[in-house]
């Protein structure tokens, strides 16, 4: 981390100094700093490096290599040193506002080991008992009714040429128009989304496509994953919406980097420019399936979805109490089939990485592993409520993995974990090995689906009381069914 001073950087130390938590540098950081061309940044930035434990140097093994251009510039050979103490386990995290160095980390398969500062402090945060507020849920607003004196609005204002304009036509047009905004305790906006649902398509000419005209979080609430909640709004209403364009699109400017990344996360991809504005990129979401596609259960639903879910794939059902259902699930309008909902602003340690689209459910299962692009089937149990259990969530496998050390069931959940430390030290407590899974979430399920509704359809044979696979074939074409499961 080269800008020490930033507000993200100086939050995130001050939350590991606070949890006892070590932070070393790499010798190729200060080979970086080095040469900052100020002579006084170089001295304070060099000063600061100083304060830091400092990793030894390792050899840099092939396959680290194989992931950056050959030959390698200066500052390739820098990013490769780094690298190949994460990829040797020398640390657990690494923590950078590097956008190369985080994608060639990801590549070599550390996804869940590599975080923005801001994402590292609010995760810190959330891991131990101060957690932050929790935000309200998503609202969809008629257009006219949006406050355009919200600070959410300054940037917007800055870079519409016509702001007054632009924003009276958002107003006028509430009829072809669909807005969503997050609000904190104050009602202030946190996060915004605007979009037109009939616009040219910006591809083939006479077609048309949904325009995602803002997408907007506030730099207040940053790291909170509020993005991946609003967006999972927008999916949502898009998935329900009959009759709408099959695809959707954005357009960003091409100095956006983290927003190119969260886009890509979520099966948009860049298909064109503006005609004559070559830094002002199109980027492009299909949301139907076309006749032919044979991507994977996890490839399908990044690219269409959530929701979407592959047929075909392994179904498997997840018990989950409704303490870490609601912990998971913020967002569910419906908690249990008795329609109980939890109380706003009433949990006492509130966890920000349930807003996420992508999350980690960590259980005690006998299960090793969970295959890649299967689906779960979340199964609330019934709690205090008699009658209360069943289906009420759905989600697609990323990865699993299960261990008896709890330091490594943190390193793989740690980003989208919505566990304290101590959830983590009970979970594994006497030695027992813990399942991890990484998921997607695809959509809830409402009505939910009560016990006696899958044994009806050879789902199950009893209420289930651990990971469990959906083996009979006629509850899994009943499973298939209910979710239009892609063929």
């Amino acid at each position: 981390m080269t800008a020490w001073n930033q507000p993200d950087v100086s939050n995130f130390m001050r939350q590991a100094s606070a949890h006892g938590h070590k932070i070393v540098v790499h010798p190729a950081t200060l080979d970086d700093l080095k040469e900052t061309s100020d002579p006084l940044h170089r001295k304070q930035n060099v000063a600061a490096f100083g304060k830091y434990a400092t990793l030894d140097e390792l050899d840099i093994p092939q396959h680290v290599l194989d992931v950056f251009p050959n030959p390698c510039s200066q500052n390739d050979m820098r990013d490769a040193r780094i690298l190949s103490a994460l990829d040797a386990g020398a640390v657990h995290f690494l923590v950078t506002n590097d956008r190369k160095l985080r994608k060639r980390a990801i590549r070599l398969g550390h996804e869940p080991s590599v975080l923005l500062p801001v994402e590292a402090a609010v995760q810190l945060a959330t891991w131990h008992p101060e957690a932050p507020p929790p935000p309200p849920s998503v609202e969809e607003v008629k257009t006219y009714t949006l406050d355009t004196a919200q600070t959410i609005f300054d940037s917007l204002r800055a870079a519409y040429e016509d702001f007054d304009g632009w924003i009276a036509k958002v107003k006028k047009e509430s009829a072809t128009r669909r807005a969503w905004i997050i609000r904190d305790p104050q009602g202030a906006y946190e996060a915004l989304a605007i979009i037109k649902m009939r616009d040219a398509h910006p591809v083939p000419p006479g077609k048309e496509a949904i325009k995602l005209a803002t997408f907007k979080v506030a730099d207040a609430a940053a790291g909170r994953r509020l993005g991946e909640l609003l967006l999972k709004a927008v999916l949502r209403w898009a998935y329900e919406e009959y009759g709408r364009p099959s695809e959707m699109f954005v357009e960003v400017d091409a100095g956006q980097g983290r927003l190119q990344d969260f886009l890509t996360d979520f099966g948009f991809r860049q298909v064109t420019h503006k005609p004559g504005k070559p830094n002002e990129q199109v980027w492009l979401k299909t949301l139907d399936p076309q006749a032919g596609s044979a991507l994977d259960g996890l490839a399908h639903h990044i690219a269409y979805g959530p929701p979407a879910v592959r047929a075909g794939q392994p179904i498997y059902l997840i018990p989950i109490i409704p303490k870490w259902y609601e912990d998971l699930f913020p967002d569910a309008q419906v908690f249990g089939l008795s329609g109980a909902v939890p109380l706003a602003w009433t949990d006492p340690e509130p966890k920000a990485h349930g807003n996420a689209i992508r999350k980690a459910y960590l259980c005690r299962s006998p299960k090793n592993s969970i295959p890649e692009g299967a689906t779960l089937l979340f199964y609330r149990s019934q709690g205090g409520v008699k009658g209360d259990g069943g289906v009420v969530a759905v989600g697609v496998v990323e990865r699993s993995h299960k261990s008896t050390d709890p330091l490594a069931t943190v390193e793989l959940s740690f980003k989208r974990t919505v566990y304290s430390a101590d959830d983590v030290a009970d979970l594994h407590k006497d030695g027992k090995a813990v399942l991890t899974i990484l998921f997607r979430h695809d959509r809830f399920v409402d009505p939910p689906w009560p016990v006696h509704l899958l044994q009806t359809n050879s789902v199950v044979t009893s209420w289930p009381q651990s990971v469990t696979q959906v083996k009979d074939p006629k509850g899994i074409a009943w499973v298939e069914e209910q979710l239009n499961a892609w063929p």
